[in-house]
């Protein structure tokens, strides 16, 4: 198995080839954050480093030397074999792949069966595609009045927030943490329409998670579910969900988050094995270990599972 180093320089190398021409627009930079944060390889530690190191221009020479540094580190099949998965992956996540995209991937795979160095410019055209098709949100919310990167970001705090005007419904909590409640509100949806519908009792399941480990009075949670009951059917943005949830919480918060879903999944009948494995994947996208998924799991009497 390839070590870390090698996985975290194989994720530097694809940030600095997307600073190829030494420009990235900061909706640029979000898809970039979206499509790497899909990578469930990379952890918690690990993507607070790369957070960091792709918010700033890449030199040429660091380009050269990361470069260098993946090419003279793969020693074998399955080094090459990652590299090429790892692409796949990351332009598979935006849920099109063009037959350009799968050209160039097959050029690049035939490049590191000879250590090509000619790799970086090709990675560098590669990535324009989906990172490009990532910013058609901000462009079509841009003729929306103000508030462009709430919607694209964080659509349900952007209903929210017109909502709690037009019903008089006051949430006297700092910003943040009403953005980050409705990404949490937004995750427990998904777990209620994994089956294409939101029953009551998952809608009132939400509504009692938001009141008791949220702290909202029944008004406001009533409220908060709604929304995000609604824009879940909408459709969401699920990168961009799970990515803000994670950067605005801590591994705790996260852990508990877990038994939450599990007690959406649960609310209507017995916990499904659809929804399970929409949890575990939720898990991963949060970056927890699969013991921290096992050990929500465990909330949940057996009599009430599925499957294990």
């Amino acid at each position: 198995m390839a070590d870390r180093k090698f996985i975290m320089d194989l994720a530097k190398l694809l940030i600095a080839a997307a600073w190829a021409d030494g420009n990235l627009a900061n909706e640029e930079i979000n898809s970039l954050k979206d499509l790497l944060f899909s990578l469930e390889d990379i952890t918690g530690d690990e993507w607070a480093h790369l957070d960091v190191y792709m918010d700033s221009p890449v030199s040429a020479e660091q380009r050269q030397e990361l470069l260098s540094q993946v090419l003279s580190n793969i020693k074998s099949e399955e080094d090459k074999i990652l590299v090429v998965t790892t692409l796949e992956r990351l332009f598979q996540a935006d849920g099109k792949v063009t037959d350009e995209e799968r050209a160039a991937l097959q050029e690049i795979e035939s490049a590191l069966s000879t250590v090509d160095t000619g790799l970086l410019s090709r990675l560098s055209n590669l990535l324009k595609g989906p990172v490009s098709r990532r910013n058609e949100n901000y462009r079509s919310a841009a003729t929306r009045e103000g508030g462009v990167d709430d919607y694209v970001e964080n659509p349900i705090y952007y209903q929210l927030k017109a909502d709690m005007q037009k019903k008089s419904i006051a949430i006297d909590l700092p910003e943040e943490k009403l953005r980050k409640i409705c990404l949490a509100a937004g995750l427990l949806s998904r777990i209620s329409a994994v089956d294409n519908e939101i029953s009551d009792e998952e809608q009132q399941t939400i509504r009692w998670v938001l009141s008791t480990d949220w702290n909202l009075s029944e008004p406001q949670a009533d409220l908060v579910a709604a929304v995000s009951c609604d824009r879940t059917v909408k459709g969401l943005d699920y990168f961009r969900l799970s990515r803000g949830f994670f950067e605005r919480t801590n591994i705790e918060e996260r852990r508990r988050f877990l038994k939450s879903l599990f007690r959406i999944a649960n609310a209507s009948r017995k916990t499904s094995y659809d929804e399970t494995e929409e949890i575990r994947r939720i898990a991963k996208s949060l970056k927890l270990p699969h013991k921290d998924f096992i050990q929500a799991k465990l909330s949940v009497p057996d009599e009430d599972r599925e499957s294990l």
